[in-house]
């Protein structure tokens, strides 16, 4: 993991390390902003090609570990269901909190793209059973099981991603989650739900195989607003779009099968 320091953070750039999943924090000093990009690639070219001044250094020199937790807040991933970084936090009124203790690149429930599939699941996965696609740290697994889901296959290429998800299912006493290692040419059986909130490439490239495992409906998140247009043929193909939700610059749909 590297730390850059940007005194600058244009669109063009932000866009291009959200979809990377990099971390974006920011520091304020003397009404001065600095932004800590902390990237498991090194992002140097990018950053020169774009004239961007910044300095750079290994995270080992840095308590990177931690230092999500000074730009992240606690937020309501749905609008019931608030996702808290300290077990058995409890609150006043009737909110479901989920317990996340995420790894830096997997997903703590603030990116736009995750409250946009957990609000587009909750709404359909009742009773049903569900394949989270590059699942993370397991939190749409999660807020599937805590909204009714029969159960849940959650799976990922990454081993790091998989321990930190494993550590939040049992965190989080979900017992019908079983999360692997692995890729979905490996997924040999159909699912009521499929929920892939991926870039846009990937998701283009995976979806035929999506469309030969999901049965009833497709959750697609992680697209630009822009691009939506024009992949949304290619994407909707045999789908009818139920429901279309948009937070910023990001959108995501639900779709039903014919």
């Amino acid at each position: 993991m590297i730390e850059y320091r940007l005194n600058t953070l244009p669109d063009v750039m932000r866009m291009l390390l959200e979809e990377a999943e990099a971390f974006i924090g920011e520091e304020e000093f003397q009404g001065k902003t600095t932004y800590l990009i902390y990237s498991e690639d090194d992002i140097t070219d990018i950053l020169r090609e774009l004239d961007i001044t910044f300095e750079s250094k290994n995270t080992e020199e840095t308590n990177w570990q931690e230092k999500w937790k000074e730009y992240i807040q606690e937020d309501y991933l749905t609008e019931d269901i608030f996702f808290v970084f300290e077990k058995n936090k409890a609150f006043d009124d009737n909110r479901r909190t989920l317990y996340i203790n995420p790894s830096l690149a997997f997903g703590t429930g603030a990116h736009p793209t995750t409250k946009i599939a957990a609000q587009l699941l909750s709404r359909c996965i009742k009773g049903k059973t569900m394949l989270d696609v590059g699942t993370g740290s397991g939190i749409l697994s999660i807020a599937a099981s805590m909204y009714g889901a029969e159960h849940v296959d959650a799976f990922d290429i990454d081993p790091l991603s998989h321990n930190n998800c494993i550590e939040n299912i049992e965190n989080n006493n979900c017992n019908n989650i079983y999360a692997w290692i692995g890729d979905i040419k490996d997924v040999n059986k159909t699912y009521d739900v499929v929920c892939a909130n991926i870039i846009s490439s990937v998701l283009l490239s995976i979806k035929d195989k999506i469309n030969e495992i999901s049965m009833e409906y497709v959750i697609y998140s992680g697209i630009l607003d822009s691009e939506y247009d024009n992949i949304k043929e290619q994407l909707c193909n045999g789908y009818i779009e139920e429901e279309r939700i948009t937070i910023n610059e990001w959108t995501g749909v639900r779709l039903k099968k014919c």
